[in-house]
């Protein structure tokens, strides 16, 4: 289960916590959704997700390429190694681009 919390701001964060997998969808998007009403980008933190699975994965890079057609990109952050290895081996830089991993 995917738990998430929300630090406005100019550039407002949204806390990941947990699983991402296919049950994450509507709370992922809502989390976003609401983080971005008014905001020029979106701050993606990872450091909380203990897991992550394909399905996850293309939640993420569904949300960064709508977002990003909505002119609010999703930039992500904290990838812990267990993330980093899963966005490695599905290529997600080369879907979302270089832009939304800043660090």
């Amino acid at each position: 289960m995917l738990r998430t919390s929300i630090d406005q701001g100019p550039a407002p964060t949204v806390y990941l916590a947990g699983e991402m997998d296919l049950d994450c969808a509507d709370t992922l998007r809502e989390a976003v959704t609401t983080a971005a009403a008014g905001a020029q980008t979106v701050v993606l933190d990872f450091a909380g997700v203990e897991f992550i699975d394909s399905s996850g994965t293309g939640i993420f890079v569904r949300l960064c390429l709508d977002m990003g057609s909505q002119g609010t990109p999703l930039i992500a952050r904290n990838l812990s190694p267990a993330v980093g290895g899963v966005f490695d081996m599905l290529r997600v830089r080369e879907l979302v681009g270089d832009a939304v991993f800043p660090d």
